[in-house]
């Protein structure tokens, strides 16, 4: 099996996905390797074959690249996409969510951002995250830790 029809058959297992800031970022720069399967990724919740969650904090790192440049209009672009793109969620860092943010850092050694979207992930009853950081595998024991890079052809 091909490692796009091996994501699909994986987004089945699933009911609700924490969506990591790099899958945007692959999108948005059109990775040469890893556009392809973030599409997919993203296509899966747009049609709603699988719900997707992202934190605030992905949005701020995402907001951080057209700040820099003073780009006003890309980041209410980036703003308006993630708030209104089908079957994504945009959570905010709550106490829960920082409380638990805390327990990961503290048990995994992550740093501050990653525990804050695996935090929010665990809050939000996600059951798998959508990554290509092989440094959160086995930091979350209850989420499966998705790999972009594991899908890719060939």
């Amino acid at each position: 099996m091909g490692g796009i029809d091996k994501l699909w058959v994986e987004l089945q297992r699933h009911s609700l996905v924490a969506v990591d800031t790099m899958i945007f970022i692959y999108l948005l720069e059109e990775h040469p390797r890893y556009a392809a399967v973030a599409v997919e990724v993203m296509t899966a919740i747009e049609q709603g074959k699988v719900e997707g969650i992202v934190s605030a904090i992905t949005v701020a790192e995402l907001l951080t690249a057209p700040a820099q440049a003073n780009d006003m209009t890309a980041m209410l672009d980036y703003e308006l996409y993630l708030s209104h793109f089908p079957h994504l969620t945009v959570l905010s860092v709550d106490m829960a969510v920082a409380r638990e943010a805390a327990r990961v850092r503290a048990s995994s050694g992550l740093p501050m951002p990653d525990a804050i979207v695996l935090a929010t992930a665990r809050v939000a009853g996600a059951d798998a995250v959508f990554t290509n950081d092989k440094r959160w595998q086995g930091k979350c024991l209850d989420l499966d830790v998705l790999l972009l890079s594991d899908y890719l052809e060939g």
